[in-house]
């Protein structure tokens, strides 16, 4: 006889059982192996395509899942022991209507028809790696991580062409297989395949269909079977780069650079790599950004050396916000984060990838010096392990301070809860971390730990979030621009998807929160933000009305710009915020953007808007302005950013991109140009122009400029 608390712990698990349900099987395919090379030309003309087999069951994830697709779509698969070779047949009864706006390699393509084709090639179930082509047979490659995000820092080397015709489009892809990392043991490895039509807002794929678990759900991929006999070589890269720049303003200066990187695979998923005299001449220079909070912004990274791998050195789910234990932007940038200067790297050595359950990263850094900064060894180290079926735990550690003399260290621990098959096939997150920087002359309160929640999924978005910061906690390799609080935060949001032939897609009502104390329990700020509508259409155009309320307790006066101070007190301010946007895969694209209302003890509007215009697919011009005005009885002010882009592609391996970005709080404006050649897929040549002024008299007057070159060539053995 079961006892009455025996039958309430059963009824429970019968009950939680319900809700959890296994996935439907995933589809299985065998590919078929050729002696055959066809020409990657974009046209399936070849005879070598008769010997591969054909995947062309694929279903809708968007607007209606498990429907069939509108258009119908043929891929092609075969392989020898190099080279992995797809053929795409995207059938189009409208091919006039084909969307092909993007020319430009490693362009976002998600606005033009594409097809997305991902391996598992470990079949770990969490990671993958990506390759996408347009009608243009533009490229784009990504890897996808631990079943959840996106990283477009990954380059492999592969080919692709494509074409469009009277039945639509066509596409050839040929990946080396000494791109991927795989298990040689094993002839299998997950796939999945999605193609987008933009003009019907439709998204196809040919596993895992679901809204909930994006295309991202690796462990929801099929399987690719039939594998044998690939050809891994010896894993060697060595990629020699030189560089030269000419440099003039108040001095001038010439320099030639030689380095290189040397890339060498431990295992098939380990890769060593070790980087001489690094050159970042060809990065992409920042956005402007305004600040009128009192707190540091956040400028994100973009230097290859940096975001290459950077995935594995993340941090129970942190990005972009404060508290990561480590950013690499504060390694060889030093000054003003808005307007950094750079300091020489000498070398730089990486240790990253996985093997078996753990993903490991290890990164050794020599800085150069200046004549304030003495030259300084950094360190960062990052392994995780997978546990469970889907979650992972960790731990990180950093030595060594960018700025100064003091010794600095980090450790940390995080644990990712993961389960993709609550309530059916819905997902479900948890991340719990805490770390412990240590300062020299510090004693105490150097901690930081969180607890955060998360239900992301179609119809029912909820989060929930807390996190102390200790007031020493300084990690002197991370980002932290507020300390000695406790945050309490989250979202909740509620999506309608309307039946038949209405005009609307989604219909979303919801709100975001979020409380922030003083390590006292002090109240500092809090802010709710109501979604009063949020509506797209069939098309994926989007309006939306927020209401907002926002509380700030200043303890010390707070400088919001020169010559205007806002006194210490208690602020209760209310505004409204609203957003328009056009789909972009329209030749011409707006978005305006605005918020208006209370501002502290005065008032605020900020409105911004973006033109884009793609004429044809080899030009896009882009302007870009932000207007502030601010309202305060202790001083008004206004600033303006403006930015003009135009970008001419000439072919998916020749761009040619200039921005123009100009604002009025610093006075200051900056032009960037430059080409990028892609001779072959690993070699590559870039010229890049800068040029800067700065405001004085009423006049804009010449500051710095320089040209630099940059060329490399990668030898695979």
């Amino acid at each position: 006889m079961k006892s009455a608390g025996q039958k309430r712990l059963l009824s429970t698990a019968i009950l939680l059982i319900s809700f959890i349900s296994v996935g439907a099987e995933e589809p299985r395919f065998e590919i078929a192996k050729t002696d055959k090379t066809p020409v990657i030309d974009g046209v399936l003309d070849e005879s070598a395509w008769e010997d591969a087999s054909v995947i062309n069951d694929l279903r809708q994830t968007d607007p209606i899942v498990g429907a069939a697709p509108s258009e119908r779509t043929a891929i092609y698969l075969m392989y020898n022991s190099d080279m992995i070779y797809i053929g795409i047949r995207c059938y189009d009864r409208h091919p006039e209507q084909i969307v092909a706006n993007n020319l430009r390699e490693d362009a976002q393509l998600f606005n033009d028809d594409s097809i997305y084709i991902a391996f598992d090639s470990l079949l770990d179930r969490r990671n993958a790696f990506l390759f996408v082509v347009n009608p243009l047979g533009t490229k784009r490659d990504l890897r996808i991580e631990n079943n959840t995000s996106y990283r477009r820092e990954w380059d492999g080397i592969w080919y692709a062409d494509a074409n469009i015709d009277d039945q639509g489009w066509t596409a050839e892809m040929a990946i080396p297989v000494k791109t991927l990392s795989f298990n040689p043991d094993t002839d299998h490895w997950g796939l999945n395949i999605s193609r987008r039509i933009p003009r019907n807002n439709e998204w196809i794929r040919w596993a895992n269909i679901s809204q909930d678990r994006g295309f991202s759900f690796v462990a929801g991929f099929g399987e690719l079977r039939g594998l044998q006999d690939l050809e891994q070589g010896r894993g060697l890269d060595v990629i020699p780069l030189m560089a030269a720049q000419y440099r003039w303003g108040d001095d001038k200066d010439f320099s030639l650079k030689p380095g290189g990187q040397i890339v060498y695979k431990l295992t098939q998923s380990l890769n060593a790599s070790l980087v001489v005299n690094p050159d970042f001449s060809d990065t992409i220079v920042d956005d402007i950004q305004t600040n009128l909070t009192r707190f540091a912004l956040f400028f994100p990274e973009q230097r290859n050396f940096f975001v290459r791998d950077a995935n594995i050195f993340q941090f129970a789910g942190l990005d972009k916000v404060s508290g990561m234990p480590y950013f690499s932007r504060r390694i060889g940038l030093i000054g003003d984060v808005e307007n950094p200067d750079s300091i020489n790297l000498d070398a730089g050595a990486k240790l990253t990838g996985r093997y078996g359950r753990y993903s490991i990263g290890l990164m050794n850094t020599q800085m150069g010096g200046t004549a304030n900064i003495n030259a300084r060894n950094l360190t960062v180290a990052r392994v995780t392990r997978d546990v469970l079926e889907e979650s992972r735990v960790g731990a990180i550690a950093t030595y060594g301070d960018p700025f100064n003399d003091t010794d600095n260290a980090l450790v940390g621990m995080d644990f990712r809860y993961r389960n993709s098959r609550i309530f059916g096939n819905q997902l479900f997150f948890a991340d719990a971390y805490i770390m412990k920087s240590s300062t020299e002359g510090v004693a105490d309160n150097e901690l930081s730990y969180a607890l955060r929640l998360n239900f992301p999924n179609d119809k029912w978005n909820a989060q929930a979030n807390f996190t102390e910061t200790q007031e020493n906690f300084n990690p002197a390799l991370g980002f932290v621009n507020r300390a000695g609080i406790r945050k309490y935060d989250g979202k909740f949001r509620y999506r309608v998807r309307p039946k038949g032939e209405f005009f609307l897609r989604t219909v979303d009502f919801g709100f975001d929160w979020a409380v922030t104390t003083s390590t006292d329990n002090d109240l500092e700020s809090a802010n709710i933000f109501l979604r009063l509508i949020t509506v797209e259409n069939q098309s994926g155009d989007k309006f939306q009305v927020w209401g907002n309320w926002e509380h700030e307790t200043l303890t010390a006066p707070f400088k919001i710009q020169e010559g205007v101070i806002i006194p210490t007190g208690d602020y209760d301010f209310y505004s409204l915020y609203g957003l328009t946007e056009t789909t972009r895969n329209r030749k011409f694209s707006v978005q305006v953007e605005w918020k208006a209302g209370e501002f502290y003890d005065g008032s605020k509007v900020d409105i911004r808007g973006r033109l884009a215009w793609r004429p044809i697919p080899q030009l896009l011009l882009g302007l870009e302005r932000q207007y502030i005005n601010t309202n305060l009885p202790h001083g008004d002010f206004d600033i303006e950013i403006n930015r003009l882009r135009v970008n001419a592609n000439f072919s998916p391996t020749i761009s040619w991109t200039n921005y123009l970005q100009q604002e009025t709080e610093t006075h200051f404006m900056t032009f960037n140009s430059q080409l990028r050649w892609i001779i072959t897929p690993g070699n590559e040549l870039t010229l890049t122009f800068n040029h800067d002024w700065l405001r004085e008299s009423g006049t804009y007057r010449s500051q710095t400029a320089d040209f630099s070159s940059q060329f490399f060539w990668t030898h695979r053995f």
